[in-house]
């Protein structure tokens, strides 16, 4: 796995780790059945076959194991200590426990995936936590990432802590690390989530002009 450095202090509200701590199983049980199929499809459309693939965020490891059936080399980290060790077992991979801004990786992927993960981190620490996973990423690597549609942080219900974006938002997110964006696009939520969540999500490519 890539080099990890310690952080000394939590980054994000206690609350929302700790609701991760407390649901894990139920999240799990919740999110592995939902078709992530169309999504899979474009991201690996950029992805080497046998490319190595960072699962940032894993959650319950249901990407994990989908890219590994695949044939994909894949590596893969959460902050939750007790979503690593579900999605370790479910995928025999080992889930590295950090939090995205205390990631750091050489360019060593051909792709990072960052399903539903990067929405977790307050919005003033956002571009360092994309530099590090781009930083991650070969030239030409794609980075996919998905946040739940609208605009600022909110505090769920839940406790949870969500920073929310549109398209512009997010297109400003990645312009100063000179990346190519491919598609940004909306959907819908699925499973549970079905009909309550719209999703922004895009693609982008790492070019040659970014310094990791």
């Amino acid at each position: 796995m890539p080099a990890l450095k310690p952080t000394s202090s939590r980054t994000e509200p206690d609350s929302t780790l700790d609701y991760y701590e407390a649901h894990a199983r139920d999240y799990a049980e919740g999110t592995l059945g939902i078709d992530m199929g169309d999504l899979y499809d474009r991201f690996l459309s950029y992805i080497p076959r046998g490319g190595r693939i960072l699962d940032a965020g894993s959650g319950s490891g249901r990407d994990t194991l989908a890219f590994l059936a695949k044939g994909y080399q894949v590596e893969a980290f959460d902050a939750s200590p007790a979503l690593a060790k579900l999605s370790s077992q479910l995928t025999g991979v080992h889930t590295e426990v950090i939090r995205f801004q205390d990631f750091h990786s050489g360019p060593r992927f051909d792709g990072v995936w960052a399903i539903a993960s990067l929405l977790h981190v307050p919005r003033g620490q956002l571009p360092d936590a994309v530099r590090r996973l781009i930083d991650a990423l070969k030239p030409s690597g794609a980075l996919f990432i998905s946040v739940k549609l609208g605009d600022g942080e909110r505090v769920a219900k839940d406790g949870r802590l969500f920073t929310d974006l549109d398209e512009s938002a997010v297109r400003r997110l990645l312009k100063p690390f000179q990346m190519e964006i491919k598609e940004v696009w909306i959907s819908e939520g699925q499973g549970s989530r079905q009909g309550k969540d719209r999703w922004l999500n895009a693609l982008a490519l790492k070019g040659a002009g970014h310094e990791s």
